[in-house]
C-alpha cells in the first residue's frame, strides 16, 4: 500500500505548492491593492510636523485622492537675501547636482521683479534623468524685503529631449524672510511629481531630499559665491 501512494504523493506535491503560491500571490495583490486605495484615500489636507532636527523643520501635508505629499520645510541661516538670490536665480549645477542648466527666455519686468524660463537635468541613480523646464519668477515686498520665488513647471516650453523624462507638475516655493544681525528665514515648499518614480519612493525622496537641502543651506551659503551683499535689485533689510 505504501510503495502504491508515495510516488503519487511526490508527483502531486509541486503542483500543490505552485497551487499555493498562486493562492499567495493572490492574497498578496489584494493586499497591495487595499493598501493603495487606502493610502489614496487618506489624508486630513493638514501640515503635519514630520522631522525636527538641528534647527530644521519639515511638514508634509497629504490630500485625499492623491498619491504624493506635499513638503513644507523651514530653517534659519546666516546670510544676506542677495546670497540666496544669487543662489536660486544664477544657480551653479556644481553646488545643486544638476547639470546642463540654461536660461531660455528672461522676460521683462518691473522693478522688484524677476521672471525668466529655465531649464537644467538631474540623474535619478538606477532609474532615468530628469529634464526641468521651469518658469521661475520672484518677487520682494518693499516694506519687509520679505522675497517670493516661484518655480513652476513649463512642459511645453521647449522641445522633448528624448534621452530624459520631462517633469509636467511642479510648483516650489521659496519665501526669504530677513531678520536683524544678518540672519534669514527660509521656507521652502515642494509640490513636485517626480516623474516615472513610483509613489512611495516619490515620497520619500521628497521628504528626505527637501531636508537634506535645507540641512546643507548654512554651509552652501558659507561659500564665498553667495557671500555678497549686492545682487542685482535685491534691497537687504536696513541696518543689516
Amino acid at each position: 500500500m505504501t510503495n502504491e501512494t508515495t510516488p503519487s504523493r511526490r508527483r502531486f506535491a509541486p503542483r500543490r505548492i505552485l497551487k499555493f503560491a498562486g493562492y499567495a500571490l493572490i492574497a498578496l495583490a489584494a493586499v497591495g491593492l487595499i493598501a493603495h486605495f487606502a493610502w489614496r484615500l487618506s489624508g486630513s489636507n493638514e501640515w503635519q510636523l514630520s522631522k525636527d532636527e538641528g534647527g530644521v523643520k519639515l511638514w508634509t501635508l497629504k490630500k485625499p485622492g492623491s498619491n504624493l505629499v506635499l513638503v513644507k520645510s523651514t530653517v534659519r541661516v546666516k546670510a544676506s537675501l542677495s546670497g540666496m538670490v544669487r543662489l536660486l536665480e544664477g544657480m551653479s549645477c556644481a553646488d545643486a547636482g544638476c547639470y546642463d542648466e540654461k536660461i531660455i527666455e528672461r522676460q521683462q519686468t518691473p522693478p522688484g521683479h524677476y521672471a525668466a524660463y529655465t531649464r537644467f537635468k538631474f540623474d535619478v541613480p538606477g532609474v532615468h534623468t530628469q529634464e526641468y523646464v521651469l518658469f521661475q519668477q520672484r518677487f520682494q515686498d518693499p516694506e519687509t524685503r520679505q522675497i517670493r520665488v516661484d518655480l513652476i513647471a513649463a512642459p511645453s516650453r521647449t522641445p522633448r529631449d528624448p534621452c530624459c523624462v520631462r517633469i509636467t507638475h511642479l510648483h516650489n516655493t521659496w519665501r526669504l524672510t530677513p531678520q536683524p544681525g544678518g540672519f534669514v528665514d527660509i521656507e521652502f515648499t515642494q509640490d513636485t511629481d517626480t516623474g516615472g518614480l513610483p509613489y512611495p519612493l516619490a515620497n520619500l525622496a521628497l521628504t528626505e531630499g527637501t531636508f537634506q537641502v535645507m540641512k546643507d543651506m548654512q554651509s552652501l551659503m558659507d561659500k564665498p559665491r553667495y557671500r555678497i551683499d549686492s545682487f542685482n535689485d535685491i534691497q537687504e533689510l536696513p541696518g543689516k
